[in-house]
């Protein structure tokens, strides 16, 4: 990471688990913060754990929100470990933990001493339900998330069960507003010199993402309900299923309902009074799937595309993971990385999204080894060599003890 990084130089403690705040910290750390990630002693992050693994004790999903970061094992029920992140947070700039409302007040971390502690600290509070409310302290999930805000009820074929989003959306979601919010946090600093406290949650980012079914059902009165792999407001925003396999088509204005009706050889559809408009297409919603699906079963995906993209209406296969990582633009955008792990190998992961073009993000740090900076991190605290030797003997902290004996580093595309 080079001294030119966006925010190169910012100090930021982690105390976080699973998605949402790791996801936070690492964005950070990926523009140049400069991210300690505060784990428990000889367990660490829970998703450490969680098969398949890259390198032994290096779950796959902690790897992919935990680059750019340095690992600092303490035990937050000693004193001697509170101690040792009562020193890292006095001298940070942000704070983001993702725990159940309580967790770290209980450690001594409530807002008023942190800020009391460091009134420059922005405290970035990623929970299930909020900082307030009758549900605050209740512990929460993704899948709970999808659930109990509604975006599981919208999700899924109609007239069928729930279905869960295969990516971890409540997660992610709340961790991409973290990092808003720690960087409006982070502007209103410049300006008054004092932190606040940025308090957001998985329940607020699905709320935000459902923000035009909550505003359609204020508008009509109707509950919104699945609709598969389309959308109730647009017959021709869907998959079809082609000769071969399933093709996604997504004409959703007029003039790519003409150009549609055009590649699909339906000329006479356009001047067809049952589908004038999107409001009659609505109307006869059902009808207008029926036929578009059974021209589409005539030909493959690849003609398919052909004639939609000559059309100039958005078409794809519905690829999977293998295919996707291998497409020409996932490349040329580089989303695939590749990471050192020293001594391992080769690690690849999702690439970085924001691309800035004068201080660009940038990946200087591999996934760590749980407590590998512990001993860095501390003598940088000023603890000496004998101190932290007595503190890693007493189980208040953790030191780095290498890989363990016979990790292999996992293959891939």
């Amino acid at each position: 990471m080079t001294a030119t990084a966006s925010v190169a130089g910012l100090r930021v403690v982690e105390v976080g688990v699973a998605m949402a705040g790791p996801f936070c910290a690492m964005t950070l750390g990926d523009f140049g913060a400069e991210v300690v990630k505060i784990e428990r002693v000889g367990a660490g992050d829970d998703s450490r754990s969680w098969p398949p693994h890259f390198c032994g004790a290096m779950g796959y999903y902690f790897a992919s929100a935990n680059r750019n970061k340095r690992s600092v094992a303490l035990d937050l029920k000693s004193p001697e470990g509170i101690e040792v992140a009562r020193r890292l947070i006095a001298r940070a700039d942000v704070l983001v933990d993702n725990y159940r409302i309580g967790a770290l007040a209980r450690a001594g971390f409530d807002w008023d001493s942190l800020h009391a502690l460091n009134p420059r600290l922005i405290y970035c509070s990623i929970s299930g339900f909020g900082a307030t409310g009758p549900r605050a302290a209740e512990p929460a999930n993704d899948l709970f998330m999808q659930a109990y805000s509604g975006g599981m009820s919208i999700t899924g074929e109609e007239g069928g069960g729930p279905v869960k989003m295969g990516i971890s959306v409540a997660d992610i979601g709340a961790g991409m507003l973290g990092t808003i919010g720690v960087m409006m946090a982070i502007e209103a600093r410049h300006r008054t010199g004092r932190g606040q406290r940025v308090d957001t949650s998985l329940l607020e980012g699905q709320m935000a993402m459902l923000a035009h079914f909550i505003t359609r059902y204020f508008a009509s009165g109707d509950v919104p309900g699945p609709s598969g792999s389309g959308a109730l407001t647009s017959p021709t925003y869907r998959a079809f299923r082609a000769a071969d396999d399933w093709i996604v088509i997504s004409a959703f204005n007029q003039r790519m309902w003409r150009g549609l009706c055009a590649a699909l050889e339906k000329p006479e559809w356009v001047a067809d009074a049952r589908f004038a408009d999107a409001a009659q297409r609505v109307a006869n919603r059902l009808l207008l799937i029926e036929m578009i699906g059974a021209v589409v079963a005539t030909r493959p995906v690849a003609a398919w595309e052909v004639l939609l993209h000559q059309n100039d209406v958005p078409c794809c296969p519905i690829n999977r993971i293998d295919k996707v990582v291998v497409e020409p633009q996932v490349r040329a955008r580089e989303m695939v990385a590749e990471i050192a792990l020293p001594g391992l190998g080769a690690m690849r992961m999702a690439g970085l999204p924001i691309k800035l073009s004068e201080t660009p993000a940038g990946i200087g740090l591999p996934p760590p080894r749980l407590g590998q900076h512990t001993e860095e991190v501390m003598l940088g605290l000023d603890y000496t060599g004998a101190d932290i030797a007595a503190l890693a003997a007493q189980g208040a902290i953790g030191l780095d003890t290498g890989w363990r004996r016979g990790d292999q580093p996992a293959g891939g595309t």
